[in-house]
């Protein structure tokens, strides 16, 4: 069995990089001896890392020829179908789901995450080539509905969760981080992870997170940040830490994503606006506040009742001290996050009854 897989991988996003590491490692364990390969941004490090066979994403004649030996492509997972951060990222991957349909072949958009969608072109593409896939799972409501709003109704659409909620780390993983905990001022305080990303119409936002930190600091928590796309996220980190007073540190380091989920687990909080550092410390049981910069963000706060943090000092302070003094919080959590992990593994079992059927 030859499966394909489309995502945005090959790019050091720790959340895309997680999704790779939990599909791949769910289809082995239904599939033994599926063999994957991987459309990536850079393929030979996408080999070394995952000991799987990639080609690189933009050359169309070796997609051709994969595709045309494939029995199955899988879409996703992540947000690859929206055009709020590009408007060439959806045809593009659209074009994939396109390309193996012609071929004749079975698809699955594999718990995606989808929109916001606002191009005509965009809508059209979508309610084009979705209606033609044999089904789709998704990890939240909100992207059923729009789906639904944009007009695709023909194949099965399933809610199910992020893949990433399957993955673990293993006992290496925390001893590669354990240093980043070492280095801190006090490694027995309580920390705060934080990971931003720059984000244009939220300008402004890093002075009242700086002057919140600091408090937190001064009430005892260290400060951590923790990049989630390398090296994108660690400039970001330094222009919210020059607003600061109070000491910090942030991980330079290229984590991989396993080690990126023993780091948070290390956490007391994580304050984030990148949606896998809400997932990655939803999924270890950490307690976390979402900084809102795309509907994703509120659709998984929404998951666990919570809301997008204020861009005010002041009510961001006190959101913050609550979630930190919240213990029924943290149960909570845990127990969704077991919810989530259960959903989750249903999607490689969906995705191989396709070839099974077939």
């Amino acid at each position: 069995m030859k499966v394909i897989l489309s995502g945005y991988y090959g790019f050091d996003n720790a959340g895309d990089e997680a999704l790779l590491s939990a599909i791949t490692s769910s289809l082995h364990q239904l599939q033994p001896g599926v063999e994957i390969t991987v459309l990536s941004g850079n393929p030979q490090k996408t080999t070394r890392l995952y000991g799987l066979k990639a080609v690189h994403y933009m050359n169309p004649l070796r997609l051709i020829s994969e595709l045309g030996q494939a029995d199955l492509l899988i879409s996703g997972g992540g947000s690859i179908f929206q055009d709020i951060t590009s408007a060439r990222s959806l045809p593009y991957y659209i074009s994939v789901v396109a390309l193996a349909k012609l071929l004749r072949k079975p698809v699955i958009f594999y718990a995606q995450g989808v929109g916001p969608i606002n191009r005509p072109l965009s809508k059209w593409l979508m309610r084009k080539i979705a209606n033609r896939v044999e089904l789709i799972t998704l990890r939240d409501e909100e992207s059923r509905q729009l789906l639904l709003r944009l007009g695709v109704n023909r194949p099965e659409i399933r809610v199910t969760a992020d893949p990433v909620f399957s993955l673990k780390p293993d006992e290496e993983d925390f001893a590669a981080v354990e240093p980043i905990i070492a280095g801190l001022q006090d490694p027995n305080q309580p920390i705060i992870g934080v990971s931003v990303r720059q984000w244009e119409p939220l300008q402004g936002y890093q002075q009242q997170l700086a002057r919140t930190l600091d408090e937190l600091n001064a009430r005892g928590y260290q400060i951590l940040f923790i990049p989630m796309a390398y090296p994108d996220d660690i400039d970001e980190s330094r222009q919210v830490a020059k607003f600061m007073t109070g000491p910090y540190q942030i991980v330079e380091q290229n984590l991989s994503s396993q080690q990126h989920l023993a780091l948070i687990s290390r956490l007391y909080l994580m304050v984030g606006m990148r949606l896998h550092a809400l997932i990655f410390a939803a999924s270890r049981g950490v307690p976390f506040a979402g900084i809102s910069y795309d509907p994703k963000v509120d659709a998984f706060l929404n998951y666990f009742r919570l809301e997008p943090l204020s861009l005010n000092y002041e009510e961001m302070l006190q959101a913050l001290q609550s979630l930190l003094n919240d213990q029924q919080g943290r149960e909570q959590i845990l127990k969704e996050a077991q919810t989530l992990r259960q959903k989750s593994q249903l999607n490689a079992k969906l995705a191989l009854s396709l070839v099974v059927k077939k």
